[in-house]
């Protein structure tokens, strides 16, 4: 089957009314908490909460079996050991497990809202409180939202977040508390050649697929010609742009940046952070999801993980099972839609019984969902992934 190739983006994309318009959000999110330092990824916000927690060599970390590797790598980096645990089929952690696991020396655990779907983290937050052990809340899913009773972001003692999942920014991430104030000497400022560096890649991504017109003609002109003076360059948004390229973490064991993490964002993304149009995000998200439970519900090998999308939730992706992942999912991704898959865990990950982490790793497709897809560009998805779990290459 020669499948034609999307021109699609991964994650959001700069543009006038992206970032100009400022429209707040319906919804509550983690930067309206009460202490909340940006930071320059998603990882690095991990890292941050780790470093305030004062984790290092020998401590353990609790984290979920079900994990994007960069989930695992701050941990790492401090020289703390992670130990995986076990989640139930609503995402949530499988307390069953935590009655006869060895807890000793835990310092802290990491859980997750997974696809953006923002789970109750209440029993993992009596379970932290009576080990006497500290929660951290992966909002990388879910930076909007609420979670049953209270805001996205107010269970745990520390937040992490990521801005490139839902902002249109090359780098970014968010560390914040509800209880805890975040020392302000865990980071520092950023270097300024690095960071008009960033605010020309997010200009020259937009460009690439034809945002800020009508200026796109000259802004592809001048990109064109900066890559002929210096030679082409592949950078993380040329890799996003190649339509076979995988953008979550392709390796078991990635490795932070420890100088990086430590740094501010470009004050670029602060900006696009403080002025995107949130209302957009948030509304484009929900119509994109809801779209995609429609177009897909009556897929053969294949069916929605959560096809009602809760009240207050918006979704960072499209969270989509198929039963034959190694027969359709590397076809879906080369054709170009926006898609990722937690195929790739870090080594050493157990197998628990009653555990769906290591079942959702191959099986569950994260199909995007983002705000600057239309809605033609759904409907595309959509054909394109029945096509190719109905009749795969």
């Amino acid at each position: 089957m020669n499948t034609p190739v999307f021109r699609l983006p991964k994650l959001p994309v700069a543009d006038w009314d992206a970032v100009l318009s400022g429209g707040r959000a319906p919804v509550p999110s983690v930067s309206e908490l009460p202490h909340v330092h940006l930071t320059t990824s998603g990882r690095a916000a991990i890292f941050l909460a780790l470093q305030a927690l004062r984790i290092g060599a020998g401590d353990r970390v609790l984290v979920p079996t079900y994990h994007c590797p960069t989930m695992v790598s701050p941990v790492v980096a401090l020289g703390a050991n992670a130990i995986f645990f076990p989640i139930g089929d609503d995402g949530a952690p499988l307390r069953s497990w935590f009655d006869d696991a060895d807890l000793t020396g835990v310092r802290a655990m990491l859980a997750a809202h997974y696809f953006g779907l923002p789970r109750d983290l209440s029993p993992a937050r009596a379970l932290c409180d009576r080990l006497g052990i500290a929660l951290i809340e992966d909002c990388a899913h879910a930076f909007f939202g609420n979670t049953p009773g209270l805001p996205i972001g107010a269970t745990g003692d520390f937040v992490t977040a990521s801005l490139t999942k839902f902002f249109p920014v090359e780098e970014g991430g968010c560390i914040a508390s509800t209880r805890r104030a975040i020392p302000d000497h865990l980071l520092r400022p950023r270097d300024r050649a690095a960071s008009v560096r960033k605010l020309f890649d997010t200009v020259e991504t937009a460009a690439k697929y034809g945002r800020f017109r009508p200026l796109t003609p000259l802004l592809r002109w001048a990109f064109a010609a900066k890559d002929r003076l210096r030679g082409r360059r592949t950078s993380h948004t040329d890799a996003e742009m190649q339509p076979g390229s995988h953008i979550a973490a392709s390796t078991a064991t990635p490795v932070l940046d420890v100088d990086l993490a430590q740094q501010q964002p470009a004050p670029a993304v602060r900006w696009i952070e403080r002025h995107a149009d949130r209302a957009r995000i948030v509304d484009g998200r929900r119509r994109n999801y809801l779209l995609l439970a429609e177009l897909l519900g009556t897929v053969r090998g294949g069916r929605a993980v959560t096809p009602d999308l809760p009240e207050g939730a918006v979704p960072y992706v499209f969270p989509f099972w198929v039963d034959h992942p190694e027969r359709c999912y590397q076809p879906i991704r080369r054709s170009g839609v926006p898609v990722f898959c937690w195929d790739v865990l870090w080594p050493g990950v157990p197998t628990i019984p009653g555990d769906v982490g290591l079942t959702w790793s191959p099986h569950v497709l994260q199909i995007g969902c983002h705000q600057d897809l239309r809605e033609e560009d759904i409907h595309a998805i959509a054909d394109r992934v029945r096509t190719l779990v109905e009749n795969p290459e």
